[in-house]
């Protein structure tokens, strides 16, 4: 690893997410969107909102971290994935010799050449194209 990383704390938790219907998911967050369903004031609150709709969040609780709804009607927002997620991704395809793990169409699609881009180019191109495809 490069300098550029050596003063970032690595003690974080990771939040693991499972539901166990998308569909109701869905419908929960356009209620949320759309006004029908009010948005959680706390973290609590927020949380027995998910797991009522059958959303799990693993380690939440001992996270330290804070469920917050926002809406892209009232600001632009530019999430960041987790530092430690990106680390280890970093050195993994920093590492590899191979393609990055997507099925060949895609890569094809968004560059029209297969080999274009190195496993650590294609997951800069990646994180750079769900972040900002993500926040309008």
């Amino acid at each position: 690893m490069t300098d550029l990383y050596e003063d970032i704390a690595t003690d974080t938790i990771p939040v693991e997410m499972t539901m166990d219907d998308r569909e109701a998911a869905g419908r929960l967050i356009i209620g949320m969107a759309l006004g029908d369903i009010p948005v959680p004031p706390t973290s609590e609150d927020a949380l027995a909102l998910l797991q009522e709709h059958g959303i799990e969040l693993e380690n939440f609780t001992t996270s330290g971290k804070e469920i917050r709804f926002v809406s892209r009607d009232e600001a632009l927002y530019i999430v960041l994935p987790p530092a430690d997620l990106m680390r280890s991704r970093i050195e993994e395809y920093g590492q590899s010799t191979g393609p990055y793990p997507l099925p060949d169409e895609y890569r094809e699609q968004v560059l029209q050449d297969p080999d274009a881009l190195s496993a650590l180019e294609m997951f800069y191109f990646r994180v750079g194209d769900y972040t900002f495809g993500q926040c309008r």
